[in-house]
């Protein structure tokens, strides 16, 4: 068997390191993706708390950590972040579904909005009884 050999040079597409930042849709998915760094932010806080639990300091030690400037803003910051990925998740959810379910995918991401607002809502009134 003869092989074929050819003179050319393959074609190789360059791809730079900040390739994702020339298309819109790209520049969106990489916010969204990196609303994980607030979520960690979150859970790290979050840790503490159980462990100030424990501690019997919460009272002391991570409600005066809670009322720290920083730490509000840094937990303002987390929280829009997470809105921003649950309602981005709703909206993809609801394309998605809507090929297997049948239904429009307006009205699945809308009860699912409506669903995450509910839980909130009994959560924040679980959370002051």
């Amino acid at each position: 068997m003869s092989e074929l050999t050819t003179k050319r040079n393959k074609y190789v597409r360059e791809i730079t390191p900040t390739w994702w930042k020339s298309w819109d849709f790209y520049r969106f998915y990489m916010v969204r993706e990196a609303t994980a760094i607030p979520t960690v932010w979150f859970c790290l806080v979050l840790l503490y708390g159980v462990f100030s639990l424990a501690d019997n300091t919460f009272a002391t030690d991570f409600v005066g950590f809670m009322q720290n400037p920083i730490v509000m803003i840094l937990n303002i910051i987390s929280l829009a972040a997470m809105l921003l990925h649950a309602f981005t998740l709703f909206t993809m959810t609801g394309e998605v579904m809507s090929n297997s379910t049948g239904l429009k995918a307006e009205v699945i991401k809308k009860a699912l909005q409506i669903a995450f607002a509910v839980v909130s809502v009994i959560g924040l009134i679980l959370a002051f009884i």
